[in-house]
């Protein structure tokens, strides 16, 4: 599979256009965010965590932000995303004081700090992850936690296998490798999610609506699309006449180091 360029400007306006169907689509992503947020939960149920700056690194439409506000609602929060069509819908669960930034986060000159720092289903996208970590190690203080999910390779493997594109997703030992000069690891959690649908083209409209073919410059002539139908159910029909879409979530919590 050739890996994916991450075309910024793409990813932006492909999401943007996802704003009003994203919640309902995203299945797997909301199931994603709210297992992140009790991973957080019960490691800071156990150690006392009361955070003054928290940062989200792509709030989208709130998917995490609105367990993350019922976690520290004293906190003060930045939103951050790539792009701004959803933020009202993130804001929508915020009490406590936040600010939203529009923002690529990869290019964005912060000068703050957090004391948390979360995100869900976003790092996939990020081009160059080792400058990455030592980016968000810079506006985090000793004992500030780093909480986020990505994906590992094999995740979207059915649309890999038949169409050649798609993210180069890092694997696990690679995310620890980055984060072991500045982060103690704490939690480090995969998962495997399958989804089903009644049919191919059910998939393609559940990718379309949550934004996840950003990086996909397939173009579906009726024979090619005709072609895709028939080999899907070929090859990733379930017992029960459906068919099978797998996500492979990565959950990371850490701790800023000392050094």
């Amino acid at each position: 599979m050739e890996p994916a360029l991450i075309n910024r400007q793409r990813i932006s306006r492909q999401f943007g256009r996802c704003c009003a169907t994203y919640d309902q689509a995203a299945i797997a992503q909301q199931r994603i965010a709210a297992h992140s947020a009790q991973i957080l939960a019960e490691f800071t149920r156990s150690r006392p965590f009361f955070p003054e700056h928290a940062l989200e690194i792509g709030c989208g439409t709130g998917g995490l932000t609105r367990h993350l506000q019922l976690l520290f609602p004293d906190t003060n929060w930045i939103l951050n995303d790539i792009q701004g069509d959803c933020a009202t819908q993130a804001l929508a669960f915020c009490s406590s004081p936040t600010t939203f930034v529009q923002a690529d986060i990869e290019h964005w000159e912060w000068k703050g700090t957090a004391d948390l720092i979360a995100s869900t289903s976003v790092f996939q996208w990020i081009a160059h992850p080792a400058a990455f970590v030592t980016r968000l190690a810079s506006w985090q203080s000793p004992n500030s936690i780093l909480m986020f999910s990505t994906f590992l390779p094999g995740n979207l493997s059915e649309i890999h296998r038949l169409t050649n594109q798609g993210l180069a997703y890092p694997s696990a030992s690679q995310w620890q490798h980055w984060l072991a000069p500045f982060y103690n690891l704490q939690i480090l959690e995969d998962e495997t999610i399958q989804l089903t649908f009644d049919t191919p083209n059910q998939v393609l409209h559940h990718l379309r609506q949550t934004g996840v073919t950003a990086t996909h410059t397939q173009i579906w002539t009726p024979h090619r699309l005709r072609q895709f139908m028939t080999q899907y159910r070929q090859l990733f029909s379930t017992p029960q006449g459906q068919v099978s879409l797998t996500y492979r979530p990565l959950y990371i919590l850490a701790i800023r180091s000392q050094h």
